[in-house]
């Protein structure tokens, strides 16, 4: 039979639904619930889609997994499917819809005379109870009590034991070495060493050595213009004139006027630009006259050039240079080690006295070239490092070789530790040479609560002394408190017994002294 496939929106409600089964055509309607939402989950909705197919002449089937719309579906005997090709291709059942039972009527008489018949015969007891006999009451009486002070007699008494430890140093003396390829502490007495760098600057002078010539006194000479015009050439003082390359240039000393007429002459006094012997010149070898002039008239030196010379001054060499900044170095490397020493923090171990020179930073000399002074200043700054072992590193190894070495029932005294380094290391090419370390800290004897409560559960005070005096490293004479302190024994019970070292609380303990001796 041809089925309708109705596709359900989660926001249908029952009068939606009921519009689109009306277009139906076919005799069977599948009603397809969405994937999500919740619609139509109440029983009441189902019987009313059910009823209105009904009055259709259409059969409803459901096509859902969700399981309470298939529980009430099957109530109802509606067919329901997990897929709408399963609900197309196969057989629609009619699931039987179960009627309930209706309840047996009674009547009242029926119900009353039940009713009388519980009253007038009561449930019968199982068994009779019988009074127990007085000296039965009696002997059970003295049993409750002796119970109760037995009980009493285990958890009421109450024991304190006051030990004065046993107290003793331990010393152990070895040699280590430093290694900065060790990652970690090696209890065969290696020690990772660690670098420590640090920069300083600073600034030195020492009197120059060596001599440098400079120059002195001035060229002077005259020279010659020639006038290439028909016109008066003015050559005002000042005009530069030089060699043919320009490396000798001189100014003339006072205005010249040459005469009107190619060829006309005039002269002119001059001087060399700059001091010095190098501006010394022999016969036309001044040709040029620079600036506008020049296209004007031409210019010679008939007569030597003379008069320039040479001075001789101090000036620093590269001795001074080298002497300066070795004395600076070594001032700085004091310098450095003093600052790497500063900044180690306390029981740091530094392994050389001489930092290593890292790297110059800057390095800068005053006057900087080949210039005369009397005196060279240097301005220096430099990078060094140092090794060194780290006191969290020394004192774990310390630890380590005492607690190896530590004796049984023996506990050490928190802070007591002392590190003692009986000679000065050397360090060179990455590993120290062996020095001598001396380990010492203070022990106290250490005995479990557990091991003093076995041996004097139960015990005479006095038996219970003489066992902790004989099984432990005790100094002195231990002492127990009881409590009452008629009692005779120690308890049976260990939570009923305390262990208290003297050291710690005997100014908390007025009592100390008194109780069973």
């Amino acid at each position: 039979m041809k089925t309708q496939i109705i596709q359900l929106e989660s926001h249908d409600d029952t009068i939606s639904v009921k519009d689109k089964m009306g277009w139906s055509q076919t005799g069977r309607v599948a009603l397809v619930w969405p994937a999500r939402g919740q619609l139509l989950d109440r029983r009441l909705d189902l019987i009313l889609l059910q009823r209105y197919s009904q009055s259709l002449g259409v059969q409803i089937a459901f096509v859902t997994s969700d399981p309470e719309i298939r529980f009430q579906a099957k109530q109802l005997g509606i067919p329901v499917f997990r897929s709408v090709r399963k609900a197309q291709t196969e057989r629609w059942k009619r699931t039987r819809q179960k009627t309930p039972q209706a309840p047996v009527a009674v009547s009242g008489e029926e119900r009353l005379g039940k009713i009388q018949n519980l009253l007038a015969n009561p449930i019968p007891r199982s068994q009779e109870t019988h009074p127990l006999s007085q000296p039965l009451r009696i002997g059970v009486f003295a049993v409750a009590v002796l119970a109760v002070l037995s009980i009493a007699a285990v958890l009421i008494p109450s024991a304190q034991i006051y030990l004065t430890p046993d107290s003793k140093t331990q010393d152990i003396t070895l040699y280590v070495i430093a290694d900065e390829n060790a990652s970690e502490v090696n209890l065969a007495g290696i020690l990772p060493a660690e670098w420590t760098n640090v920069t300083v600057e600073g600034r030195g002078s020492i009197p120059t050595s060596g001599s440098i010539s400079i120059p002195f006194g001035y060229a002077t000479g005259e020279v010659v213009f020639q006038n290439l015009t028909d016109d008066v050439i003015l050559i005002p003082a000042g005009t530069v004139v030089s060699t043919s390359n320009s490396s000798s240039r001189y100014r003339t000393q006072r205005d010249a006027r040459v005469p009107a007429g190619v060829g006309q002459q005039a002269s002119a006094p001059i001087k060399a630009v700059l001091p010095g012997s190098g501006y010394n010149l022999a016969v036309n070898r001044i040709v040029v006259v620079e600036g506008d002039a020049g296209l004007l008239v031409t210019v010679d030196n008939p007569s030597p050039i003379t008069g320039g010379s040479m001075a001789t001054s101090p000036a620093p060499n590269a001795d001074d240079r080298a002497q300066l900044r070795e004395n600076l170095s070594i001032s700085l490397a004091q310098s450095a080690l003093q600052e790497i020493k500063n900044s180690l923090a306390s029981g740091d171990v530094l392994l050389t006295e001489d930092p290593t020179l890292l790297r110059v930073v800057s390095e800068t000399y005053d006057p900087n070239d080949a210039q005369p002074a009397g005196e060279l200043e240097l301005t220096l700054r430099l990078e060094f490092i140092a090794p060194y072992v780290a006191t969290e590193n020394i004192e774990e190894f310390a630890s380590s070789i005492l607690d190896a070495n530590l004796q049984a029932g023996y506990a050490a005294v928190p802070g007591s530790m002392n590190i003692e380094h009986l000679a000065n290391p050397s360090f060179k090419a990455g590993v120290s040479k062996p020095w001598r370390l001396q380990l010492t800290r203070d022990l106290v004897s250490d005995p479990s609560s557990e091991q003093v409560v076995s041996l004097v559960l139960g015990q005479k005070p006095e038996e219970a002394r003489q066992l902790l005096m004989e099984n432990l490293d005790i100094a002195g004479e231990p002492r127990l408190v009881t409590s009452p302190n008629w009692w005779p024994v120690v308890p049976f019970i260990p939570i009923r017994i305390d262990v208290i070292s003297t050291t710690d609380t005997q100014a908390s303990h007025p009592t100390i002294g008194q109780g069973l001796d």
